[in-house]
């Protein structure tokens, strides 16, 4: 099973972890063809050779109008300041989901990306209004719904879909400490929307003081991640090294290995391969616990998808946009399909074959006939 695991021991951010899956790519300047052909306004990616003490990798820097934007983390004695008022300013422009819905289905980018990214923004905004006590129509991004924000969840989602792994999988999550600026003002660390997103990963600080892990990071993680813990057993094909733009005096940096996942006793049993007197008896949906994972994640995404469609039915967005977001909910569901007769339907025919079970044959075709009407 292809495998793709994240190493978020240093954190984990938009640039980072696109940088890091960029690096897993075959041809990577097609990527950047790509994404700065896609029509983000006033947007240029670059992929910039990167050193954080002594390991090579590639920083992702997402440039509006020739210029990056960084976030500003603060000392102890920055934030206890009474001087910070005069530090704090806003001025990013305030956009909202529809705002940013709009813009990434123009996008000329795959649907698959577009559907992926616009259910990332949704579950960002999900996490803002439940922080800010409001309604997701009311949601205005900041930071967030920056041009170059957009830039890292569109490029982690085009990533995603160009490696297209089987199953993804998360060391823990480490957050950093201390406190960090935005256009809200001072916050602790992780931010409240960022912890509101964490919810359910496995997460710790350590005494480094740093927004490790940002919104964009968690909610990335949020969206593509099956499971969290230590590296299955696979066989690794590539490394990725994504570098982020701070330094707090250890690697600030991201991994990301890509393999085959191979059989591990301790967590996996075999699947048992039908017997005579079971011949009457469909296989189930998914024979392995990792299968199961990755099939409850893929219709996961249709119920976010589904429930996309009832607030803009609530917020009263018009016929266009909800039609188009129930396209993507058909989409995701005929993916779930396609994993069901692909990959498990084609084991139980193999093994009818073998043991010339025809009845159990005739069955199995009769759901495939059943499915393709």
């Amino acid at each position: 099973m292809k495998t793709l695991y994240l190493d978020c021991s240093n954190g984990a951010s938009g640039d980072m972890i696109s940088a890091a899956l960029w690096e897993l790519l075959e041809d990577k300047d097609a990527f950047l063809e790509q994404i700065n052909g896609a029509g983000i306004p006033g947007i240029q990616v670059y992929a910039v050779p990167a050193a954080k003490h002594g390991i090579n990798g590639t920083h992702m820097e997402v440039r509006y109008r020739g210029k990056a934007e960084h976030t500003e983390n603060l000392t102890k004695e920055q934030a206890d300041s009474s001087k910070n008022s005069a530090l704090v300013t806003d001025s990013h422009s305030h956009v909202t989901l529809a705002d940013i819905r709009e813009q990434i289905l123009t996008l000329n980018l795959p649907e698959e990306v577009r559907e992926d990214a616009v259910a990332i923004y949704e579950r960002l905004a999900e996490a803002e209004s439940a922080v800010h006590g409001t309604t997701v129509s009311e949601i205005h991004f900041h930071e967030v719904g920056n041009a170059d924000a957009i830039a890292d969840i569109v490029s982690a989602a085009l990533l995603m879909h160009l490696l297209s792994p089987d199953t993804v999988v998360a060391s823990y999550v480490q957050t950093g400490s201390g406190k960090v600026k935005c256009a809200h003002g001072i916050l602790p660390v992780p931010a409240p929307a960022t912890a509101h997103l964490l919810q359910g990963i496995p997460v710790y600080s350590t005494e480094i003081n740093g927004e490790l892990c940002t919104p964009t990071g968690a909610v990335l993680l949020k969206h593509y991640v099956d499971s969290f813990g230590p590296i299955p057993v696979m066989n690794i094909s590539g490394i990725g090294y994504g570098m982020g733009s701070k330094d707090y005096g250890h690697g600030n940096y991201l991994r990301a290995f890509l393999g085959e996942a191979s059989f591990n006793p301790q967590t996996e049993t075999a699947a048992p391969v039908p017997s005579k007197t079971e011949s009457s008896e469909l296989p189930s949906a998914a024979t392995s616990e990792v299968q199961r994972k990755l099939l409850v994640n893929r219709i996961a995404r249709s119920v976010g998808h589904l429930n996309s469609v009832k607030r803009m039915i609530q917020d009263g967005r018009n016929a266009g946009e909800i039609l188009i977001q129930l396209a993507a909910v058909e989409s995701s569901l005929k993916g779930a399909e396609r994993v069901i007769i692909k990959d498990q339907f084609k084991d139980a025919i193999s093994a009818a074959l073998k043991q010339g079970d025809h009845e159990s044959l005739n069955e199995l075709y009769s759901v495939i006939d059943r499915y393709v009407k």
